[in-house]
């Protein structure tokens, strides 16, 4: 018998689409064009699949609790474009967004859920994060980074030439996806024991640390401070003194235009501070007027009519530069409620696993879930950068990385 010219003539089709997974994973932050078509192609792979087992038995991975709260953010999203102003335009964007994070949610539940497959997904994400943030490094050394007015108040800040925004859309949504990366980078580092991994992960915390301070993004600049100080103080007691230390190395070398742009967060004189404040305002005036929200997609079609500070009906406002508030505005007090509700199932697999007697990369992972979720809360006060297709779906693929994770180690914990 010939043996085959190619080892993916011995895979079955669920193996294939465990590969088209992995490689998702990696796009993802590289391209949307790209990470849309293979998106497509792996769901497809994927239902082919599943039809062609439908008779095999399924073991269920999620919690109840879990999985019903699921259904009932899906069922609240879904009524709420009744209220919405466009209901078309409403229904386009929830049909296509919202099937790609249950995709991508579904994808790993079925396809990464077994012995190291969780681990392989975890690796190319940070094997993309690297690309990603090398890239923001070279970008801002090439004078490639040109300066959109839209993203920094020129008159505040005239030193202020570049800001990184790398292979993603602007410069906070690349921040909260560094915060992340550096999140699951310090979780996972203070889970291994020690060798090259570590050194890998060393290497990979300071491109995207380094990238980071080059987005000049005020809001994920604080989400890293809080991040890194929680593990310290929690997970990995020795490193305060090097925290402390990088800080003060930080702040020493580039004080003047760190502290400058930092301090300005309280300055309304910035225009993106005020109109920060403008949206606060007029969001909490759109929850108080409709409280059961104003439909998924739907803050762009309402905002005009709460427009207090630019008065500009012809200015797109697509969100409000805040996760809870823009979450409450449009799904309504029931949808954050559901919303919150996941996130503290979610955040308890996390401690679980954080602690549980397992591999320390699930260890990891369950630490780095914990630190990327402290910087998306603490990000998402001052931007909305889930909105970003790309940053939505790998939420909800780290959300369902960490629930087999966590299913895994609770079955191995109930084995004698």
């Amino acid at each position: 018998m010939k043996k085959p010219l190619f080892r993916w003539q011995q895979l079955n089709l669920q193996q294939v689409v465990f590969r088209l997974l992995v490689l998702l994973v990696f796009v993802l932050p590289l391209s949307i064009p790209l990470s849309g078509c293979l998106f497509s192609v792996t769901m497809i792979c994927a239902l082919i699949d599943q039809y062609q087992r439908r008779n095999q038995k399924t073991t269920e991975i999620l919690p109840k609790k879990l999985k019903y709260g699921l259904y009932a953010l899906m069922a609240i999203s879904f009524v709420s474009l009744a209220f919405s102003g466009n209901i078309f335009a409403s229904a386009f964007n929830y049909a296509y967004v919202v099937s790609q994070h249950i995709g991508s949610f579904w994808l790993v539940l079925h396809y990464a859920s077994k012995k190291r497959e969780p681990l392989v997904l975890l690796k190319s994400f940070l094997l993309s994060a690297f690309i990603v943030a090398t890239y923001g490094i070279f970008q801002y050394i090439a004078g490639t980074a040109v300066l959109n007015t839209e993203w920094v108040d020129v008159s505040q800040f005239p030193e202020l030439k570049e800001r990184v925004y790398s292979t993603l859309q602007n410069p906070n949504i690349l921040g909260t996806f560094l915060v992340v990366t550096i999140g699951y980078c310090v979780g996972v580092f203070s889970a291994l024991p020690g060798g090259k991994r570590r050194i890998a992960l060393i290497t990979l915390f300071l491109t995207s640390f380094v990238c980071l301070l080059l987005t000049f993004s005020r809001g994920n600049w604080v989400s890293m401070f809080v991040v890194l100080f929680t593990f310290a103080v929690f997970f990995y007691r020795k490193a305060v003194l090097p925290f402390l230390g990088g800080g003060a190395l930080v702040a020493y070398f580039a004080w003047d235009l760190l502290s400058n742009r930092l301090m300005s967060i309280f300055q309304t004189e910035d225009t993106s501070v005020a109109l920060r404040f403008s949206y606060v305002e007029s969001t909490i005036a759109m929850i108080k007027d409709s409280p059961w929200g104003v439909g998924w997609y739907g803050y762009m079609y309402a905002f005009p009519d709460y427009d207090f500070y630019l008065q500009n009906p012809d200015v797109p406002m697509y969100h409000c530069h805040n996760l809870f508030l823009n979450i409450t505005a449009e799904l309504g007090i029931q949808g954050l409620v559901a919303f919150l509700f996941i996130v503290y199932l979610l955040l308890k697999e996390a401690w679980f696993l954080a602690h549980a007697d397992v591999e320390p990369w699930r260890k990891g992972i369950g630490r780095g879930y914990l630190m990327s979720m402290i910087g998306i809360a603490v990000s998402g006060l001052t931007d909305h950068t889930l909105f970003n297709i790309q940053l939505g779906m790998l939420f909800w693929l780290l959300n369902s990385l960490l629930a087999v994770c966590a299913a895994s180690a609770r079955q191995n914990i109930r084995k004698p």
